[in-house]
């Protein structure tokens, strides 16, 4: 596996025109980092079957199961095709299941009707459209197109006035992570959270039914999800700021400043961020993304995000691999203008002692810049905490992650300069601190991760205590190598 230089990393939803075994090879040529797989759609049969494709194209590559959480939608529209609906036209809503047409179609959600009040607005597909109820007719609903748009099958609906007091998880969810648990995929994003009790309560759920290992990424997507962001993230591994639904709740004007914020509080804690949502939808139709949308990608990058999402873009339109590439483009040009961060300043009260470790690599790499030192930072981990901290600091070098386990090395595919490899040796951990530095040097060589003639800063975890670092060395890999060669 020859080294990949992926700074920001790329997650791509599978979808209809995505999912074949050749697209998935292309798209991680072009530059994938993470699959999402979106539950609100497809069969479980179906989701089985696709992860399985994965993980016989590329066993490393990262999985993000996307839980659909109690997401209000529009039901089912005749035969799935696409309708336009027109400012200042009448349409009837109903709650009981209904195949829907261009003048009347179904949101099949208990209670909706009964909540709803004369005057409310509500919006379909990340606020596209707009909708008044004008009337209310017993089983139905009567509602004024105030902003026209396109429809179909399972869009998402949002009420910012009405509360529907839905759970997290759902029924549907629950009977997902049974799923999700069984194919160990690397990540759940967990949808329509509003506290910290929210993200326990589906870490429970997978440790009943015996998988404690996945990741949960926390989807910020309501009002109250902001006001209560510091509980969540404290028992997050993740966040996404998944700016379509947000961007209905609070109003868009709102939520590059949220992003902004929230994306630094991450950073500070050395939780991976996800900036997701309309990245460049223009390109499900068009073979280029307008220069807005370059302009947003560029800055969730200088903001400081992890990783940006396509979704619709890879997993319904008709430039899958394109979208890929641009994305690719913008998110690695815009990393060449990241600013110098000032260690301090990303310093979280809780992490003292990984954080010594983090500034000393920081100072190091940026020294071996400006002496023109050719090199990378080499980490030696269990489960990708020191990587993890050292990352949060934007380092100016690559980051080479070196674990014997192979769940470590899918996840740390997700953080910010990292480049993960997978060392298959189940006793790693059991030898010397120098055999350890030998091999692991050694197998980053043979793997085209870094060469003979460039220097090393090495980070070596404890052996014994799990978010503990023992060892920080400067090395030239030659002399490692041919001290090695010895023995």
């Amino acid at each position: 596996m020859a080294f990949k230089e992926n700074i920001i990393k790329i997650i791509a939803t599978l979808g209809p025109v995505s999912e074949s075994a050749d697209m998935i090879k292309k798209l991680i040529t072009a530059g994938v980092d993470v699959f999402r797989l979106n539950f609100s759609h497809g069969t479980h049969e179906e989701k089985r079957e696709i992860v399985n494709r994965i993980r016989e194209i590329d066993d490393y590559i990262a999985i993000l199961a996307d839980i659909q959480g109690p997401k209000i939608r529009v039901g089912k529209f005749k035969d799935d095709q696409t309708y336009h609906l027109s400012s200042g036209q009448k349409i009837k809503i109903y709650e009981k299941e209904i195949i829907g047409d261009n003048e009347q179609f179904s949101i099949p959600l208990k209670g909706f009707i009964n909540t709803m009040e004369l005057g409310d607005f509500f919006y379909i597909n990340d606020g596209i459209i707009k909708i008044k109820v004008n009337e209310k007719n017993g089983d139905h609903l009567i509602g004024e197109v105030v902003t026209g748009g396109n429809i179909s099958s399972n869009k998402g609906v949002n009420v910012p006035t009405e509360d529907f007091h839905q759970t997290i998880p759902t029924d549907k969810d629950i009977k997902d992570l049974e799923l999700i648990a069984a194919l160990d995929i690397d990540y759940v994003a967990i949808s329509f959270v509003s506290s910290g009790d929210d993200v326990l309560h589906v870490k429970k759920i997978l440790e009943n039914y015996g998988n404690d290992k996945i990741k949960l990424i926390s989807k910020i997507e309501r009002p109250i999800a902001i006001t209560n962001f510091d509980q969540i993230l404290e028992v997050s591994d993740g966040i996404m700021i998944a700016r379509g639904d947000l961007g209905v709740e609070i109003t868009p004007d709102k939520v590059p400043l949220e992003q902004k914020e929230l994306i630094y509080k991450c950073n500070k804690e050395g939780k991976l961020v996800i900036v997701a949502t309309q990245m460049l939808e223009s390109m499900i139709n068009s073979p280029v993304p307008t220069r807005a949308e370059a302009s947003d990608v560029f800055n969730a990058v200088l903001d400081g995000t992890d990783a940006v999402m396509l979704s619709a873009e890879t997993a319904v339109g008709n430039y899958p691999l394109k979208a890929v590439e641009f994305m690719n483009d913008i998110a690695y040009t815009a990393n060449e203008y990241m600013p110098k961060r000032i260690p301090d300043m990303y310093d979280s009260e809780r992490l003292t002692h990984t954080q010594t470790l983090g500034h000393a690599i920081y100072s190091l790499a940026h020294e071996m810049e400006e002496l023109n030192f050719r090199g990378k930072i080499l980490i030696i981990t269990r489960g990708g905490y020191g990587v993890k901290m050292t990352s949060k600091y934007r380092p100016p070098l690559p980051i080479i992650a070196i674990t014997p386990s192979k769940k470590t090395a899918r996840e740390l595919h997700l953080i910010w300069g990292v480049h993960p490899y997978h060392i298959e040796n189940i006793d790693f951990f059991n030898m010397d601190a120098e055999d350890i530095i030998e091999q692991s040097v050694k197998f980053a060589v043979e793997n085209e991760a870094v060469n003979e003639n460039e220097h090393v800063i090495i980070l070596l975890v404890s052996r014994k205590f799990q978010r503990r670092g023992n060892l920080i060395g400067f090395y030239y890999v030659g002399e490692i190598l041919e001290k090695a060669s010895k023995k």
